[in-house]
């Protein structure tokens, strides 16, 4: 599992979430970094939190360096957990997947891990691929649930 945060700056490839100003506030959340061996490809994901500072409220977003990434609006996440819940499931996927398939083993996904009807922590995990195409080993890293901010 890696540990959250930006890294060293002199890192220039390393994803970021955007530059704060006076109407949005961005908080880095957690960081994983994966290499496809087969593609020689370096995957990075990063999820942040955007905060609006005009009162429009917040979500988590995760960028990616090379697939698409996802939006997590808190009232989804809401809905979403208490159905997961409901079916007895420990989490859900949300935003970008890639499941594996027999001619590729690459998988990708977000996972919001809930308790108790609430999303409490979120997980980007990417299992890709060693030089001759099997699957390599699991990375995951993950961050709790962002609270609601405290009121202007």
């Amino acid at each position: 599992m890696q540990t959250p945060g930006l890294g060293p700056p002199q890192d220039p490839a390393r994803l970021r979430p955007p530059l704060s100003d006076r109407w949005t506030r961005y908080d880095a959340l957690v960081y994983l970094e994966a290499n496809d061996l087969a593609s020689s490809e370096a995957h990075a994901f990063l999820a942040y939190r955007e905060t609006s500072l005009m009162g429009a409220g917040w979500r988590v977003r995760v960028r990616s360096r090379l697939t698409a990434g996802g939006v997590f609006e808190p009232a989804a996440m809401a809905q979403q957990a208490q159905g997961a819940t409901a079916r007895g499931e420990q989490s859900f996927v949300w935003g970008y997947q890639r499941l594996p398939r027999a001619a590729d083993a690459r998988h990708i996904e977000f996972r919001v891990h809930v308790d108790a009807g609430r999303p409490v922590r979120l997980e980007l995990y990417a299992r890709l691929r060693q030089a001759d195409g099997s699957p390599a080993s699991a990375r995951s890293a993950s961050c709790d649930w962002p609270a609601d901010p405290p009121g202007p």
